[in-house]
Parts: C-alpha cells; sequence; structure tokens
C-alpha cells in the first residue's frame, strides 16, 4: 500500500478532549469558595441551573437541637451567594437534621426538593425556586415519612423524581435483628401515593436502590448474605410490583462474589458501577451479568490508593471519580475512567496536595469545566483544557502543526516546525502502548489496526490524532 503524508487535521472525525487547568479565578475566591458555619461532618449536595447559578446544601449547628440543621444556599454563576435566595441567601430546614448527608434534586419546574431527617423518620422539603418553602407541598412544604432513615454506611436513603412523583427510600429497623429498606412513593403534593406497592410502599433487602431509564426499580443487594450468598439484583416496575420476567419472579440471585461493595452507581445504560473495599472497579451488565468488556487496573496510579470516593459521576458514557492519595490522605485526585474501564488517557488524572483527608464528593461536568463538593465545606471550580480535532481540508493554523507518515508500518515519521517532546500511543480503549521521543522511531512490535496519537510539543501544546498501523 502507498504510504502519504498526511496533515494532522485532515481527519474525518470530530473529537473534543479535555483535561483539569486550574482553578477558576473568576468563581468565588480563586476557584474555591468556602461554606460559612458549616458543620464538620456532613458532605455538601449541589446542582446547578441553566445560568450556571448552584444550589447547595449544608449542615449548620443549632445549639438549642444538640444537632446541626439542613440548610439550603445558592451561589450567583460567579460563585458569590445570591442573598435573593431565601432569607438572605440560605433556608434553614428548622427543627431537621441532616442525618448524614441531605439529597438534593430539583423538579423541572424548577422547584427543589431535599430529604432530611428528624428523630424517628425522614422528611421530603419542597422549596420554590426562590429559597420560601412551598405550601402547596406536604404540611407547610414537608412531606413527613416516619420510620426510615440512613443505614450505618449512608448509603441506604435517598430520592428520585419518577414523571410527577417521588420515589423515596430509606433505613428500617422495626425491631431487633430486624432490618431492610422501605421505599415509598409520594405524590406531586407530598402525599402518599396509595396506588404503589402495597398500599404505598414495599420492603427490599437492598442497599443500593435505583430508578433505571424506563422508571422501574431497580434493589441491589450485596450485604445480606443469609438471602443470598453473593447477592442479587431485585427488580419492580414503576409501580412497585415485581418484574416477573426477571430472573425468578424479579429477583436475580449472584453465582459469584462481587466482594464488599463500597458504592454502587446506576449509569445512564442501565450499567450498574460499583468499588469494593479493595478499591477495585467493576461494572454490572442490566441482566445482572458481570461486564468482562470493562476492565479496571486497580493498580495503576493513582487508583494504588488509600480510599476511592463514595460518589461516581458520569458523562457521555465515560465515569468520573476521586480518592485519595499520599501518607495520610492528604492528597486528593479526580480521575476519568472510559467506558471500558481504561484511565482515559487525555484527562489521564488531576492531583493536589492539601493537607487534609477531605475527598471530593459531588462533581457537575460541564464541557470547559467541573464544578466539585470538597469536604464539608467547600466548592471548587475546575477549568477545562479543551482542544478540537476538526473536520476539515485545510491545515488550521491556531494549533500546533506536525505532518505525520499515515497509515505507517514499521517506523514512526514526522515533520513539524515545532519541538516534539513525545508521542504517547494509545490503543482505542485507553492503554499506553508506546510511547516515541524521536523521529524515525521503530513501532514494528505494534498489530495492524487504529491506534490515538497524543503529540506533546515542548511548548506544553498536545494535540491528538487518529494512527492507523498496517
Amino acid at each position: 500500500m502507498r504510504k502519504l503524508l498526511f496533515l494532522v487535521l485532515l481527519t474525518v472525525v470530530h473529537l473534543t478532549f479535555a483535561q483539569i487547568l486550574s482553578y477558576d479565578s473568576s468563581f468565588a475566591s480563586n476557584g474555591k469558595y468556602t461554606v460559612t458555619g458549616s458543620n464538620n461532618y456532613y458532605w455538601n449536595r449541589i446542582i446547578q441551573n441553566s445560568d450556571n447559578s448552584i444550589y447547595f446544601t449544608y449542615a449548620k449547628d443549632n445549639p438549642s437541637l444538640g444537632a446541626p440543621e439542613c440548610v439550603v444556599s445558592k451561589l450567583n454563576a460567579n460563585g458569590t451567594v445570591d442573598i435573593s435566595f431565601g432569607n438572605n441567601g440560605e433556608t434553614i430546614i428548622s427543627n431537621y437534621f441532616s442525618g448524614e448527608q441531605s439529597e438534593l434534586k430539583k423538579q423541572t419546574d424548577g422547584k427543589i426538593l431535599i430529604m432530611c431527617f428528624y428523630s424517628s423518620g425522614s422528611a421530603i422539603v419542597r422549596l420554590l425556586p426562590n429559597g420560601q418553602l412551598d405550601t402547596t407541598f406536604g404540611i407547610n412544604g414537608i412531606a413527613k415519612i416516619d420510620n426510615i432513615g440512613t443505614d450505618y454506611n449512608s448509603t441506604g436513603y435517598g430520592f428520585y423524581l419518577q414523571n410527577n412523583k417521588i420515589i423515596v427510600y430509606g433505613y428500617a429497623a422495626p425491631g431487633p435483628g430486624i432490618h431492610y429498606t422501605s421505599i415509598y412513593r409520594l405524590n406531586n403534593n407530598g402525599s402518599i401515593d396509595t396506588t404503589f406497592g402495597n398500599n404505598g410502599s414495599f420492603n427490599t433487602l437492598g442497599n443500593f436502590i435505583f430508578l433505571d431509564n424506563q422508571s422501574n426499580i431497580i434493589s441491589f443487594i450485596s450485604n445480606n448474605t443469609n438471602a443470598y450468598t453473593y447477592g442479587a439484583l431485585e427488580k419492580y416496575n414503576n409501580n412497585g410490583q415485581p418484574f416477573t420476567s426477571f430472573g425468578n419472579n424479579g429477583v436475580l440471585a449472584f453465582t459469584s462474589n462481587p466482594g464488599g461493595v463500597n458504592s454502587a452507581f446506576m449509569d445512564s445504560n442501565n450499567n450498574i458501577v460499583c468499588s469494593n473495599i479493595n478499591n477495585e472497579i467493576f461494572r454490572i451488565k442490566p441482566n445482572g451479568d458481570h461486564d468482562n468488556t470493562f476492565v479496571f487496573d486497580s493498580n495503576s496510579f493513582p487508583f494504588n490508593v488509600i480510599a476511592l470516593s463514595s460518589i461516581i459521576n458520569e458523562k457521555n458514557g465515560n465515569y468520573y471519580i476521586s480518592g485519595l492519595t499520599g501518607s495520610f490522605g492528604e492528597t486528593f485526585f479526580i480521575s476519568k475512567i472510559t467506558s471500558t474501564g481504561a484511565i482515559d488517557p487525555i484527562f489521564n488524572y488531576y492531583s493536589e496536595t492539601t493537607g487534609t483527608p477531605y475527598f471530593i464528593g459531588e462533581m457537575i461536568i460541564n464541557d470547559n469545566n467541573i464544578i466539585a463538593v470538597k469536604g464539608v465545606d467547600k466548592i471548587l471550580k475546575f477549568m477545562l483544557n479543551t482542544s478540537t480535532l476538526s473536520v476539515s481540508n485545510e491545515a488550521k493554523t491556531d494549533v500546533p502543526f506536525i505532518v505525520i507518515e499515515n497509515p505507517v508500518r514499521q517506523n514512526l515519521v514526522y515533520k513539524s516546525k515545532e519541538k516534539i517532546g513525545k508521542i504517547d500511543i494509545y490503543s482505542i480503549d485507553g492503554e499506553l502502548l508506546k510511547t516515541v521521543r524521536e523521529n524515525n522511531s521503530n513501532i514494528s512490535e505494534l498489530q495492524k489496526g487504529v491506534y490515538i496519537a497524543k503529540t506533546t510539543f515542548e511548548n506544553g501544546k498536545i494535540l491528538t490524532k487518529k494512527l492507523i498501523k498496517n
């Protein structure tokens, strides 16, 4: 086959790549907002509006109550407090405990929902977009559900929006040695929907509850070996009735042990992505099978860590995961995992030593930035360094110039007026296979196929293109 010299921008695809570049200095104080008066134990929750403003929760100690109360506040897009929200920028859910991390979501009409707790149960609170209690919901904006709360691992509670209704679940322990998760459904006005489950609710042994793309309810049982040796999946339809065509009358018992699951997340394709006590990450298909196409190397840096965060985030089929490393967890990192389980070669990871062992929690992944919660009192905004490889028949002048011989057989030959630091060659799945530092380097050990060539120039610029090996 005749070889041709191609400009790297003569590629018939549109690809955008991103890396964390720096903090966004236009947000709050050099990209960092500190929550004033936050309790030193409970994480924040965040959601973003279309105008880039942010709602967030935190816990504020109330000495007279003897416990922290749940607070909702709002930041403008530039990271300043929106004093028009609530009472001078915050709404205190009076006499309702934080009870671990409060949950936060937004309805399509802009109203805000918060899950918090009281001495004998859980509550869903609905606020208007301006931070005032929505008196059309529950009793003066609060719908209480007795006898459900948090579990010991702070994972067995939460809520989902199911069309115009609200699925709420929490840990129940009605007697010694008796415990399960109770799942309720509320109508849009906060009343219990008695058409759901058994007169409004049902119980499950699952410690992770999900709502799939079809509004079915999935219960992931990973901690009850008395009932199922290796755990199980239970599936219920959108009205809380067993999905009889799934497994054995709605229950699919696992045939192998997934390991002690620390966290679990359902992605946009109904896969369940889990991390276990050994910091291993694996994926379960919607049918309950272990997904062997997802291969994660827990020994690769930075994942040979002290601990992974309990929160997994997703965007465009990729997973964003954080963790702590260092001798005592003083360094946090954020990394991006591809749909096949490999570390994304472009994003790779961002790390920062802060001296305090606080996790990155929830993250909002935007095209040009990442907004993240850190610990109990920080909201951070990172800028992404994005570059686009464009479809074109003309060379662009706003990016580094390089010509690579493509396809390649034995040696990688290139021409550039700018100095090249290195060219990393990755598989399509994101695995680094070879690093080339000299022109005309031999790459004959690579099999025939399609690869990704990431060129790093000595001036720090990066350019990525598709490479064909014959």
